[in-house]
């Protein structure tokens, strides 16, 4: 070699030394804006602009997957549907084989034309990924400057491409974060309305004892109960529960539970039934109306000097009853279907005489459908079973014992099969 062709050389190389380090500092800057940037959208937005940039590619897109496929994010100057046309290897797609084998891809001298005009003479394919997982599939078509892809631009995008799946997964973070926040503070809100609707003071009715607790699990439901004193001797104990979560589940508690004081505020003498009626009614066409919810209730009215029991199961789970006098449990099931779904509905009342010791337990399906390590349900038989079991004890204490046997029965169990529960015993004292 001539020293002028060494020379030549030597220059060559230090040019090429030069712009890797311009590169290399460029990519740093990137990877520090890269990184900085919280969302997932404006991040490949700028990804896509600084790698056509950094290999002098023509027109490219990004896709990222998303419940279990590729979708686009950005796209320039190229279709998704071009792009998932070309076929490689496997059957597959090229982004597709790209995506799933982790490898990137390098293809020249092709001399394809899209249907949007483009010829196709030579494209890279790079996975967007961490050690964990693949993201997405980044791909640039054409050079610029006609040729082909290098081994240097395949490593200047994978240097660009592990600051984008840094930032990607904080943006996702960052992401799970907010919505974690934001549903925390629905529980909140939820929780506060519950509190509020709840009632505080059921002690002030003489001759009866009452024992009423709320249990609840990870996310608020919409149990709720009242207990609604019409006179001196006639009462109402009501336990219900919306067929959702969290604040919409809770503006409907308490709009059915201001409906249901409303109806009996105009008229105390109703029966449970009409009450039942009218509650559907006025839900159906005010509060719920086309919405996918619905509310199931349990109306009991006690008369002290009657002594009898009304009720009406209006969907709910029905209530039980222990009768002292023959030492049994009777179930109380006659009613109709659920509220707030169609207007116009009949529903029926079912009646029980009322002795001293008598007893009615109401709960929500939250305790029946209590699972175990097997997934195996608390069920309607262990409700009854403990009933029975502790029907001795004041209802305060039976709800507290009530808990105890669910806690046993769920202590191996995933706290994401538990839901919230609502239980409520009456006790007749003296008559």
């Amino acid at each position: 070699m001539t020293i002028a062709e060494q020379t030549a050389a030597i220059e060559d190389l230090e040019a090429r030394l030069a712009t890797q380090k311009a590169q290399l500092g460029d990519l740093a800057t990137m990877g520090t804006v890269i990184t900085a940037i919280l969302e997932i959208d404006a991040v490949l937005s700028v990804t896509m602009d600084m790698a056509i940039r950094l290999v002098d590619g023509e027109v490219g897109l990004i896709l990222i997957e998303e419940e279990g496929e590729l979708r686009p994010k950005v796209t320039w100057g190229v279709s998704e549907s071009f792009v998932k046309s070309l076929l490689y290897e496997d059957g597959l797609d090229l982004s597709t084989y790209c995506f799933e084998k982790r490898e990137t891809i390098f293809l020249s001298d092709l001399e394809i034309v899209s249907s949007e005009g483009i010829v196709l003479d030579s494209v890279v394919a790079c996975p967007i990924q961490t050690r964990e997982r693949c993201l997405g599939v980044m791909i640039i078509i054409n050079k610029a400057g006609g040729g082909s892809y290098t081994t240097e631009d395949r490593e200047v995008l994978g240097m660009l491409l592990n600051f984008v799946a840094v930032a990607v997964e904080n943006a996702e973070l960052v992401k799970d974060k907010l919505r974690q926040q934001k549903i925390a503070q629905e529980m909140a809100i939820a929780r506060q309305v519950q509190e509020t609707i709840l009632p505080q003071d059921i002690d002030d009715i003489a001759g009866i004892e009452i024992g009423a607790v709320y249990f609840p699990a990870r996310e608020v439901g919409g149990d709720f109960y009242e207990i609604l004193k019409l006179d001196g001797r006639r009462f109402m104990a009501i336990i219900g529960d919306v067929s959702n979560k969290g604040v919409p589940a809770a503006l409907v508690m308490s709009a059915c539970s201001a409906v249901i004081k409303s109806v009996l505020a105009a008229n105390p003498d109703i029966s449970v039934s009409k009450l039942a009626e009218t509650v559907n009614d006025l839900m159906s066409r005010e509060i719920i109306k086309d919405r996918e919810m619905f509310v199931t209730l349990f109306f009991s009215s006690f008369d002290l000097e009657a002594r009898r029991l009304t009720f009406c199961n209006a969907g709910h789970m029905p209530g039980l009853f222990w009768n002292d006098r023959q030492k049994r449990i009777e179930e109380l099931a006659d009613g109709g279907p659920i509220l707030g779904q169609f207007e116009g509905i009949d529903y029926k009342q079912g009646q029980r005489s009322l002795d001293s010791d008598d007893r009615l337990f109401l709960f929500t399906d939250g305790l029946t459908e209590a699972m175990d390590a097997d997934e195996n349900l608390f069920g309607r038989e262990r409700a009854e079973q403990v009933f029975s079991a502790e029907i001795g004890a004041p209802p305060k204490e039976f709800c507290l014992k009530v808990k105890e046997w669910v806690d046993a029965f769920t202590k191996d169990g995933s706290e994401e099969n538990q839901d919230d529960f609502t239980i409520l015993q009456v006790k007749v004292d003296k008559i």
